[in-house]
This record gives structure tokens, C-alpha cells and sequence, in this order.
């Protein structure tokens, strides 16, 4: 029984140990942006509607006769509600970016290591150089993957909001 249950932490290790250190900074990056997606998806889904309820009735509560001035509230209050809906979606596409070039990273360490084998064996002991190539490979695969799915992500955050804020927002124009 024990056994099951340590069985998947012995897989992500023997996977850290074949794409090196790399694999362990992906790993953690990948974690972070995706607690980044998880709370815009929580926000959008549970706390969005209510803050737009809530700013538009504040700008209901401070209009006056002054159109100048109502005009500068409305804008404020839209522009109250986009930062709020757009907070941490520059710092998720950044994430995004950045896991291909961690992969990339993990290449040139295993590829250094391969020409490290090569330097000491030469090009006799393929088996020896199997280890660099798998660690030149596997944190580039792994960047890729964490890449797309967060790129999935972040499309479907966007075009989720971008509809549903405009349908509430209409409110404001009227």
C-alpha cells in the first residue's frame, strides 16, 4: 500500500534526475503560474459580478448634475474595474514566456554535459552521452508543454472576461 502511494513521488524524482536542476525551476514556475491562473479563475467566477454590482452602485450613489463630472466617475469606475480584471495577466503571459526559455536553458546544461562526456571518453560511449541528451531534451519538452497549456489558459481567461465584462459593463453606458 505504501508503495502506491509513494509511487508517483519516485516518478517525478527519476524525471528530475533524468532532465536535471532545470526541471526543479520549471517545476516551481509552473506551480506559481498556475496559482496565478486559478485565482483570476476564482475571481472571475465568484468575486467579479459582485464588484461591478458594488462600483456601479458607488457611481450611482455619486452622481450629480455636472455631466463633466459624471463623465470623470464612470471613467473611473471602468477603469476601477479593469485593473481589478486584468490584475496578474501580464505576470501569467510573462510565465508563459519564460518556461520555453527555462527549457532552452536545460539544453545548453545537458548539451555542456554531453561535450563534458565527450571531452573525457570521447565519442566511443554512447551510453555515456545518452545522459546529456536526455537532459538536453526533457526540460525543453517540459517548457514547452508547461508553456501551452498556460497559453491555453490565458486565451481562454481573456476571451472569458472580455465577453462577460463587457455584457456587465453595458450597464455603466446606460
Amino acid at each position: 500500500m505504501l508503495y502506491y502511494l509513494l509511487l508517483p513521488f519516485s516518478l517525478v524524482s527519476d524525471f528530475i534526475n533524468l532532465g536535471g536542476t532545470v526541471l526543479i525551476v520549471l517545476f516551481f514556475v509552473a506551480v506559481y503560474m498556475w496559482v496565478l491562473i486559478s485565482e483570476r479563475i476564482y475571481f472571475y467566477r465568484f468575486i467579479l459580478d459582485d464588484f461591478i454590482d458594488s462600483s456601479f452602485s458607488s457611481y450611482k450613489d455619486l452622481i450629480g448634475k455636472d455631466d463633466w463630472v459624471n463623465n470623470k466617475i464612470k471613467d473611473m469606475s471602468l477603469a476601477d474595474i479593469n485593473l481589478k480584471k486584468n490584475k496578474n495577466l501580464n505576470q501569467i503571459k510573462g510565465l508563459v514566456a519564460l518556461c520555453p526559455l527555462l527549457g532552452l536553458l536545460g539544453t545548453v546544461t545537458g548539451m555542456i554535459e554531453v561535450f563534458d562526456v565527450m571531452a573525457f571518453t570521447g565519442t566511443g560511449n554512447p551510453r555515456l552521452m545518452a545522459g546529456g541528451i536526455s537532459k538536453a531534451t526533457l526540460p525543453t519538452m517540459t517548457g514547452l508543454v508547461i508553456s501551452i497549456t498556460g497559453l491555453f489558459a490565458i486565451t481562454f481567461l481573456e476571451r472569458f472576461i472580455n465577453d462577460r465584462v463587457s455584457n456587465k459593463i453595458e450597464v455603466f453606458e446606460k
